[in-house]
């Protein structure tokens, strides 16, 4: 996933899903930050409607990963056989888990689904990369394929698989997030990262005004509210959070974080993420309460 905490023009003819927009206004919310113990890396970048929440942890920056699941305050951690790095990505209501592993340093990624103590891998014939990033209610999961990284976005569903790709030639495109609605999202880079909403065969750009050629949609919930970040460039460069509901865009930060990224949210609307205070410090995950319906908001 995208940050900098860690590591680490489009000319298409899309409809936009949004009206025009010249101010992104801060939202309000609260923030709870979640670390796993001793480790210098903390992302969590899935939670699920009873509060199950999965991500990936290191000891440092540029260090192997591994998967964990934290339900009712305890930790559970999941390391893919003969993987090097394993990254749970997000998590259903039944408690199935998405994500993927690097086999070794220097090898292909493997997409996986993990439950009941089983990963069950997800491959694509002819490619090395596969990705598995989003889950729904219905075992329904979205990621991206393709040889050195994902070019092709993709569904499986049950054992059909659907090619998500917006037109275009891509370096880089993925499926991040999908819905009970079978509604999704995405992003795709050439020399730009621009985010996508697809449904129904239809796809429709994600950008967020002003930002400085980076907008990476992660998740989408029930109610239609998209999450993501975003590279946003004033005085400084810095990633921020954003929520994307009834047509308008709204920046989510950690007060005082040098950056922030959004990376899911559940039904109810609560939305998981990390957050760094400044270069070469420690990477911490959080959770905040559910997105108000009224979207309070601050001018800071």
């Amino acid at each position: 996933m995208n940050s900098r905490c860690i590591a680490l023009a489009i000319l298409l003819s899309f409809s936009t899903l949004t009206q025009a927009q010249s101010k992104v206004p801060a939202l309000k919310l609260t923030f709870t930050t979640i670390d796993v113990p001793g480790a210098g890396v903390t992302n969590v970048s899935g939670i699920n409607t009873a509060g199950d929440m999965v991500g990936w942890y290191s000891q440092a920056v540029n260090t192997p990963t591994s998967g964990f699941l934290l339900s009712g305050g305890n930790f559970t951690f999941l390391n893919y056989p003969g993987g090097y790095d394993t990254v749970a990505r997000s998590i259903n209501d039944s408690g199935v888990i998405a994500g993927y592993s690097g086999i070794n340093h220097d090898a292909a990624y493997v997409g996986f689904t993990y439950t009941g103590g089983t990963f069950t891998k997800i491959t694509f014939a002819g490619y090395l990369d596969s990705y598995a990033e989003g889950i729904n209610n219905s075992g329904d999961v979205v990621g991206g394929f393709g040889n050195f990284g994902a070019s092709n976005g993709y569904e499986r569903a049950g054992t059909k698989f659907k090619n998500v790709t917006p037109p275009g030639t891509w370096n880089a495109a993925y499926v991040n997030g999908i819905n009970n609605l079978g509604q999704m999202v995405g992003d795709t880079t050439s020399s730009n990262t621009s985010g996508f909403y697809y449904n129904k065969g239809k796809f429709e750009t994600l950008t967020v005004p002003n930002s400085s050629g980076v907008t990476t949609p992660e998740g989408i919930n029930d109610n239609g509210i998209v999450v993501g970040s975003y590279l946003g460039c004033s005085l400084t460069c810095g990633y921020h959070g954003f929520v994307l509901m009834k047509g308008k865009y709204f920046s989510v930060d950690y007060p005082g974080a040098a950056e922030t990224f959004a990376l899911g949210i559940n039904s109810s609307g609560q939305i998981v993420g990390n957050y760094c205070l400044g270069p070469n410090l420690p990477v911490h995950g959080f959770v905040t309460n559910p997105v108000p319906s009224d979207l309070t908001t601050s001018d800071h």
